[in-house]
């Protein structure tokens, strides 16, 4: 069974934000595609990741990397679906998205 995504709103806005940050358009596409990459690996796999460190409740947050860009894709996962938390960049402070994450 393949389960259904959602992202939090602040998560789409941010990936926004990041993509419009770089100078060049084509630069920008590349790190949406690549977070599409990702999200596809996390539907196939979403157990496959560690889960972030210092989050000891559930859910379950994981962090899954972007390949060619300093960004996380933050989620969990519950029985029916995958919930993107935030397109973390690696420079941002920590945690910043833990308010999103539903229990």
């Amino acid at each position: 069974m393949t389960l259904a995504q959602r992202e939090h709103p602040e998560a789409r806005a941010e990936l926004r934000v990041g993509a419009n940050w770089y100078d060049d358009p084509a630069t920008g596409q590349e790190l949406l595609d690549a977070t599409l990459q990702a999200r596809t690996s996390i539907v196939e796999m979403p157990g496959a990741w560690p889960p972030v460190r210092g989050w000891d409740r559930e859910p379950i947050v994981r962090r899954k990397g972007v390949i060619g860009f300093p960004y996380g894709v933050i989620y969990y996962a519950t029985d029916s679906e995958i919930v993107i938390v935030a397109y973390a960049h690696e420079k941002r402070l920590p945690g910043y998205w833990k308010h999103r994450v539903e229990n």
